[in-house]
């Protein structure tokens, strides 16, 4: 026996007991009743509750697999920057790319990748509004264009307001810094086009 159950069974004791020196034996039955009642009630709203619980997390699971199996199915190769060390025209394929004649082991191993993937994406609640409408046009096929200044325009609008006070970082410093203070100080989209102070970006 658990100690819930027990507290349980010395609460309903307790108030048998009071009932009993209060009312006599017709207000201890009344009481006991309502008690038992009550838990009734209690126990079968946990029940439901983890019913439901337990479903939406199998639905949820279900959904996950799916998606997984889609991503392994059909991986959305992309071709690599022309900044990056792989020769031009090369492509980023996901880690769960599978070959032709891939076995079952690593058949999982992709599908378990896929879904660490898939359940990122699903939790859209902890996306902000631009991550979400950006996930829409990744999916969609919609180009989407950038409303933030490259880090060489971004460092020389800094530069430009303030002249010399930053000359001891670099570009991509400098931008990285001012960025993480101020998200939107280079986005062309907000009026008025800069913070008026950025000073103790440091």
């Amino acid at each position: 026996m658990d100690k819930t159950t027990e507290i349980g069974l010395i609460v309903l004791a307790v108030l048998g007991i009071v009932a009993w020196i209060g009312g006599g034996r017709k207000w201890a039955f009344r009481a006991l009743l309502a008690a038992l009642v009550l838990l009734g009630i209690g126990a079968a709203g946990l029940l439901l509750y983890s019913y439901w619980a337990d479903r939406d997390a199998a639905r949820r699971a279900q959904k996950v697999h799916e998606c997984a199996v889609a991503k392994v199915a059909n991986p959305k190769c992309t071709e690599a920057p022309e900044d990056s060390l792989f020769p031009k025209g090369s492509l980023i394929c996901p880690l769960y790319t599978l070959s032709d004649n891939s076995t079952p082991q690593q058949e999982q191993e992709a599908v378990a990748t896929a879904e660490q993937e898939c359940r990122g994406e699903m939790n859209l609640r902890e996306k902000s509004l631009h991550e979400q409408i950006s996930q829409y046009k990744q999916e969609h096929g919609i180009a989407e264009t950038s409303s933030k200044l490259g880090t060489k325009e971004c460092a020389a609008k800094v530069r430009s307001f303030y002249p010399h006070v930053y000359d001891d970082l670099d570009d991509a410093t400098l931008t990285k810094k001012l960025l993480a203070k101020y998200p939107d100080y280079c986005d062309t989209r907000v009026p008025g086009g800069w913070v008026e102070d950025v000073q103790g970006i440091r």
